[in-house]
């Protein structure tokens, strides 16, 4: 469906004072400079041909296609020694130590793809033992067994081959740079990628820059991450390697990728090498990973450091476009920063303003005092505060984050919270608060959430793809809702805690009794509409303004 700009932003900007609206962009351009990606980008390319309509395109003899690992003698030693394994996880080494000897035999080499080894070791003679290792082990093994890249053989990106809305993200963000700047047939946009959330900050460079460079950009990675800033800090350039293991949890990067390995040494003992970058851009795109270490990255004893202060005056004078996705895109708000949970132990047990726990913490005995790997935690002081209209969740919908959005918008009192769906992204202009949604599914928000510890409700407003509105102190000022197409859920849940539950049965909520009411385990899920509810009816999912949703435990 094509919506009129005039009569779109006409209904948006009612009841704006005249000298807003004499500044308001035009009808044909509403000036976009704040885009927000739903889940990480998944970008076709010879290394993720999952993420691709076909691979016929992709040629092994030309193309880097996996990674390879190494099974010698010397590699194994060196992710089995015992200077990285805690003594009370000896017995899971010496079960690992005894996989790989057994893996050196079955594959009959040395050298090894990604996706063989990681079926093998997903297969059931190990499955048992795959599941007692926390994502810190299972990484650690893989770090220390990979080989270095191999020179000639370079990740080629293929953006027209995407099978998701991830191309259609990418070419967004470069028309919003070139609109922003008034350079669209001039000269290409100028974007800075930003890997510093990711454990691995080498790993999706060659991606993301190939992608932004086929959507006609030109596209610069900056080679900063927690590492680099902590060694800045302290003077330690020299030491990046050791401080990547003890901050990201990353092993060799300096042996498997050399090339990016010196691009951070030099970026590092030039502390002034982020001016040029920076001067130099129109945009700035931060991927996902950890909203936590994007804190620890930009932030030293709780002060910003000057690339990010630069950045915010730069976006706030209105001559940078900023775009995240994933936990890059939760990362970008100016107070409680959502930084781990599930929604069940949310609802149950509240939040918590602490650094949140390592994944997986409870198998390896690693969780802080009072912790657990589920457990909800925020960092009240936010995170990168370029999103200053209230708290944003990402992949809400396919992972039922609902509960752990309202639980922490009623903790904090927050008058707004945003929930992002999967392979979905809003675009924004954040001085007038006009928004749209693009992409697959759609985005929750959440007003005036408030609680107990045993009941949770607000009221919420749930809209899709095409949709355009306004925020304003935070609650919606208005929506123009976009008709969808007819969808047929491929499976459906009740369970709603976690899981897809509220996503696959929302359009009980616009039928019939207009009410939904789900039970998991003690927890009993109510949405409901009435009078003043306005509703969007496509079969399937429906959209829903000004409905009232509530959790409660038994």
């Amino acid at each position: 469906m094509t919506l009129n700009w005039k009569v779109v932003l006409s209904v948006l900007t009612l009841g704006m004072s005249g000298a807003a609206m004499a500044e308001s962009p035009s009808p044909q351009d509403p000036q976009w400079n704040l885009m927000l990606i739903g889940s990480e980008l998944r970008i076709c390319s010879s290394m993720n041909s999952d993420y691709c309509a076909n691979d016929e395109w992709i040629n092994a003899n030309d193309m880097r296609t996996s990674r390879l690992f190494q099974l010698t003698d010397v590699r194994r030693s060196s992710a089995l020694r015992q200077a990285i394994w805690p003594r009370d996880r000896q017995g899971v080494r010496e079960e690992l130590d005894e996989m790989l000897r057994e893996m050196v035999d079955y594959f009959a080499r040395g050298v090894v793809s990604e996706h063989r080894l990681v079926d093998r070791f997903r297969s059931r003679a190990y499955l048992d033992l795959l599941m007692r290792l926390s994502d810190a082990e299972y990484n650690r093994i893989l770090d220390n067994l990979e080989m270095p890249r191999l020179e000639g053989l370079d990740e080629v990106v293929n953006l027209a081959m995407n099978d998701d809305f991830s191309a259609e993200f990418i070419t967004q963000f470069v028309a919003m740079a070139e609109s922003m700047h008034g350079i669209a047939n001039e000269r290409p946009a100028r974007i800075l990628v930003i890997t510093a959330g990711e454990r691995d900050t080498f790993r999706n460079v060659d991606s993301h820059v190939q992608a932004f460079n086929q959507a006609g950009a030109e596209a610069t990675w900056m080679p900063l991450d927690i590492a680099v800033s902590a060694a800045q800090a302290s003077g330690r350039c020299q030491d990046l390697e050791a401080l990547r293991r003890e901050l990201s949890g990353t092993y060799d990067r300096d042996r498997v990728d050399p090339v990016r390995h010196g691009q951070q040494i030099a970026f590092c003992r030039d502390p002034l090498a982020w001016q040029s970058m920076l001067a130099n851009a129109d945009a700035v795109f931060i991927t996902g990973g950890s909203a936590d270490r994007l804190k620890q990255t930009f932030f030293r004893d709780n002060r910003p450091v000057a690339l990010l202060t630069a950045m915010q005056e730069r976006f706030t004078e209105g001559n940078l476009a900023i775009g995240a996705a994933g936990e890059g895109a939760a990362a970008l708000v100016s107070a409680n920063m959502i930084t781990n949970g599930h929604s069940r132990s949310a609802v149950a047990e509240g939040s918590i303003a602490r650094r949140p726990p390592p994944p997986d913490c409870g198998l390896d005995n690693t969780c802080p005092r009072n912790l657990s790997g589920n457990s909800l935690t925020y960092e009240p002081l936010g995170g990168l505060g370029f999103a200053r209209f209230g708290i944003i969740d990402t992949d809400v919908s396919h992972r039922g984050r609902q509960g752990r959005l309202l639980r922490l918008a009623a903790d904090t009192r927050s008058p707004l919270a945003m929930g992002i769906d999967r392979d979905t992204a809003i675009r924004m202009n954040t001085r007038t608060g006009a928004f749209e949604i693009g992409g697959r599914e759609g985005v929750i928000l959440l007003e005036g959430a408030m609680g107990t510890d045993t009941m949770l409700a607000s009221t919420f407003h749930y809209l899709r793809t095409g949709t355009l509105g306004q925020l304003s102190g935070g609650r919606l000022i208005d929506a123009v809702m976009a008709p969808q197409e007819f969808v047929r859920p491929e499976s459906t849940t009740n369970r709603f805690l976690g899981d897809s539950g509220i996503f696959d049965n929302i359009d009980t909520v616009c039928r019939g009794r207009n009410e939904l009411r789900l039970l998991q385990e003690n927890f009993e899920l109510m949405m409901r509409v009435n009078d003043d509810s306005e509703l969007e009816l496509s079969r399937g999912r429906c959209q829903i303004m000004n409905g009232i949703m509530g959790i409660a435990t038994q």
